[in-house]
């Protein structure tokens, strides 16, 4: 009868110590779903930041494009003056004045905007910022002929002088 009775008594408290498993199994789950629930809203709202981020970004780009277009409509509204007054002048020193007028012009508004020109004419082949397209009779290594200027962007390439250098032929 103890036995039995011991029997009883152990089986009830396996089936406690089951319904605790359970219960324990079931609060992990709760706890796991609510872990996943944050994860998720941190993902979406780290989603939505970046989409935020590249918006004002884009805006930004815009923005400074936007001043950029604006200086050189005024270049382009000067260069229609001058075709007007080239057609009715003959006089070709006062053609090349105007067109010097505006290359100086266009020059400042670049240099307003941190972009410069290389420097390359007599200068050694630096392959940085020179792309040699012709070697001739010349200093060897040396810059003789510039075929199109290079220009810099404040300190990086933004195009590349092309260069004709000196050398043996």
């Amino acid at each position: 009868m103890k036995k039995k009775q011991e029997e009883t008594q152990n089986q009830d408290e396996v089936e406690t110590l089951e319904e605790e498993i359970q219960e324990l199994e079931k609060e992990d789950k709760q706890e796991e779903n609510n872990y996943l629930d944050d994860l998720k809203r941190v993902q979406a709202e780290f989603e939505n930041y970046m989409k935020r981020v590249e918006k004002e970004r884009m805006l930004i780009a815009d923005y400074g494009k936007r001043d950029l277009l604006l200086k050189l409509l005024n270049v382009v509204d000067e260069f229609d003056v001058a075709i007007s007054s080239m057609k009715q002048s003959e006089d070709k020193e006062e053609i090349l004045k105007g067109v010097e007028m505006l290359s100086k012009h266009l020059g400042k508004m670049l240099e307003s905007e941190h972009v410069r020109k290389i420097e390359a004419l007599g200068k050694r082949i630096d392959p940085y910022c020179h792309e040699v397209v012709a070697q001739i009779e010349g200093q060897d290594g040396m810059v003789v002929e510039e075929v199109k200027k290079g220009y810099m962007f404040k300190d990086k390439l933004l195009r590349a002088s092309i260069v004709k250098v000196g050398g043996k032929i």
